[in-house]
């Protein structure tokens, strides 16, 4: 009739297979998961700044780094370090996203208007009176 032997030792198999599977990708005396959990961090910390525009690069490159970094001599990546190389990355795009509009902003004229405006509240003097006075320093 019905072996419910061999389903026990199955189901047993496959228990050991997975709890090894778990605590090798989760060791935490092993230093590759250690790293990719440092990454993972930098990675939602990328994330998170990414609307600052700098550190989302800073965060994101080293997060993306790190993952890389983590794999094994197989190629293998730890879950830590992909999902780290999927944060990272989202936090380099939006930042190069930030930067490149701030950029954009500031070579229409109405952009620089406004810079121009926004600087001489609150320093006393225009966005373009101190470019020139920075270009007049170097060329002495």
């Amino acid at each position: 009739m019905y072996n419910n032997n061999s389903d026990q030792n199955n189901d047993r198999d496959d228990y050991y297979y997975n709890n090894y599977n778990y605590n090798m990708n989760h060791n935490p005396l092993n230093p590759r998961v250690s790293m990719a959990t440092a990454a993972s961090v930098m990675g939602v910390v990328a994330v998170g700044l990414s609307l600052t525009g700098y550190f989302g690069l800073i965060f994101g490159g080293i997060a993306i780094v790190l993952g890389l970094l983590t794999r094994s001599k197989e190629g293998r990546l730890l879950p830590q370090a992909k999902r780290a190389i999927g944060f990272g990355l989202v936090g380099l795009i939006i930042g190069i996203v930030v930067i490149a509009n701030a950029v954009s902003f500031v070579m229409k004229p109405e952009g620089r208007q406004q810079l121009n405006e926004y600087s001489q509240q609150i320093y006393g003097v225009t966005f373009d009176e101190m470019i020139e006075e920075i270009q007049s320093g170097y060329s002495e």
